[in-house]
């Protein structure tokens, strides 16, 4: 895409955090805005502070993983605006970081809904009027732990796996029909974010009667490293500057940081010498370990 002004964006996950940031930075482009998140106070909040930027901007209140919500946020897109030009996956989840075993049907369940049923119905929900119209992008918000697999986070890993399959499929499909629409995979690293206290928009019927709680020592020290965490965190605005670049050059991989890549690569070259995974201690290893 090129040209925003006049446009709509959509995206999810966008009452703080990078969603925000996203819908803030395509407004300050000229586009109309569709957030949706599942917190309602907050998402009007943000959804003001948006709409001061001189847009139209529509809150609308998700739940991602339900199907029929999915629906409605699409038609309340094109009652509002028209089709879609430009859509934002970026809704996530985090369980608590724990060995497997220990984690509930429900942990799975609510981490598989939203990080991956969330994409699935968005994509089901908005590409075809992206594909009627040969134009627009679609965003799929993944991480670094989609393309690898830091223990504790099994729930987490899975489903950014996923995410990145579905966008690399988008992908393809899209080259092999000869759409002018693209697909873009972000994959961001570390991010001052409020994922990790996510366990707050649990829905009550996915809570169990005695939640798990994350092992501090999956996590690996943060408080030991609590300044360098906030030198080398990336802002959710300059997230955002990314995915805006990325989207105007038409590139699919979008990194936030360099901090993973030497992880990336290792396991690529594990699959390529039928090895063993490189194993890490924590979530946190390729930070804080030399």
């Amino acid at each position: 895409m090129q040209d925003f002004e006049g446009k709509t964006a959509v995206i999810t996950g966008s009452a703080s955090g990078m969603g925000l940031a996203f819908a803030e930075s395509f407004a300050r482009v000229g586009m109309n805005i569709v957030m949706a998140d599942i917190e309602e106070d907050a998402l009007k909040t943000a959804a003001a502070g948006v709409e001061a930027l001189g847009v139209s901007v529509v809150p609308v209140v998700t739940d991602v993983g339900d199907a029929a919500a999915m629906d409605h946020l699409g038609e309340a897109t094109r009652d509002a605006f028209g089709p879609a030009h430009l859509v934002c996956l970026n809704a996530g989840v985090s369980a608590p970081t724990i060995p497997m075993e220990q984690l509930s049907a429900n942990d799975w369940k609510w981490t598989l809904d939203v990080n991956l049923f969330g994409v699935a119905h968005g994509i089901r929900v908005f590409l075809p009027e992206l594909k009627a119209r040969n134009e627009g992008s679609v965003v799929v918000t993944a991480s670094v732990a989609g393309l690898t697999s830091h223990p504790f986070l099994a729930p987490y890993n899975a489903s950014k796996h996923a995410a990145v399959a579905i966008a690399e499929t988008l992908h393809a499909e899209l080259v092999n029909e000869g759409s002018n629409v693209t697909a873009h995979c972000l994959c961001p690293g570390m991010v001052a974010t409020n994922i990790g206290t996510s366990e707050r928009n649990r829905p009550k019927e996915l809570q169990d009667e005695v939640a798990n709680a994350s092992d501090p020592q999956a996590m690996g020290d943060l408080a030991a490293h609590a300044e360098e965490f906030v030198k080398i965190a990336q802002t959710p605005d300059a997230v955002a500057e990314r995915v805006l670049a990325a989207v105007v050059e038409g590139r699919f991989w979008i990194e936030t940081d360099a901090y993973y890549r030497e992880t990336i690569q290792a396991r690529h070259r594990s699959i390529e010498n039928r090895t063993a995974p490189p194993v890490a201690k924590s979530v946190m290893d390729p930070y804080f370990t030399k």
